[in-house]
């Protein structure tokens, strides 16, 4: 090992970084969008074994219609709670009620997250191609032997990043106001799942309890 180039081992270390950088890249756009999503709920918690949100006046904001392009279910609170609510000018400006949506799959799920884990790739790539163009200079067996390895660790390495991104679909947590938002009934055949768990995404009652109907069963 002695014979070895000082600069194989260099770049193989070079690659390792790039790998390195790539999950920082990651896991800090991880977090900014954590931080983002919990901006936009605020204060409000989710509650998993109701499928609800409950603000911090202690009302609560159920389950009103699923949006199956983006995969995002969208909560609404009842527009008599939130009226009369004396916090409400901080809250929301709609007559309807203060309305919080909540992607279904993991990150990467929205359109800035696959942005963000495609840049998180380019590192990434560069970890699995650096050690290969040095192949050029290097030919002793040792040599090639330790570039190659470097490329295929890196490869490996960097299949998380890639595969997620591949199977990852494009979602977004705002709902345009120019489009209608999508009911479960209208394709009963597809989100039967859906309009079983929550009863139809029925509007929640005058008194802001569940909606007529609503089932608490949870998804497998």
């Amino acid at each position: 090992m002695s014979a070895v180039d000082p600069v194989v081992w260099m770049i193989c270390g070079y690659s390792a970084f790039l790998v390195v950088a790539a999950y920082g890249l990651d896991l800090l756009a991880r977090r900014v969008g954590r931080r983002a999503g919990d901006w936009t709920h605020g204060a409000f918690t989710y509650h998993r074994d109701h499928d609800a949100w409950e603000c911090p006046e202690n009302q609560w904001l159920w389950p009103t219609s699923f949006d199956p392009d983006n995969r995002v279910v969208r909560y609404r609170a009842s527009p008599a709670v939130c009226n009369s609510c004396p916090v409400k000018a901080s809250c929301t400006t709609s007559e309807h009620g203060r309305e919080v949506s909540r992607a279904l799959d993991p990150w990467p799920h929205s359109e800035a997250g696959l942005f963000h884990r495609g840049i998180a790739c380019v590192p990434a790539g560069l970890a699995v191609l650096f050690p290969l163009f040095g192949l050029i200079g290097f030919h002793t067996p040792v040599e090639s032997a330790l570039l190659v390895g470097s490329a295929v660790l890196s490869a490996v390495c960097a299949i998380p990043l890639t595969s997620h991104l591949r199977r990852s679909p494009a979602n977004f947590d705002t709902p345009d106001p120019a489009v209608p938002e999508k009911n479960p009934g209208e394709d009963a055949m597809r989100h039967d799942r859906y309009r079983t768990r929550w009863g139809g995404f029925e509007p929640a009652s005058d008194d802001g309890g569940p909606p007529a109907g609503w089932s608490r069963v949870r998804r497998s």
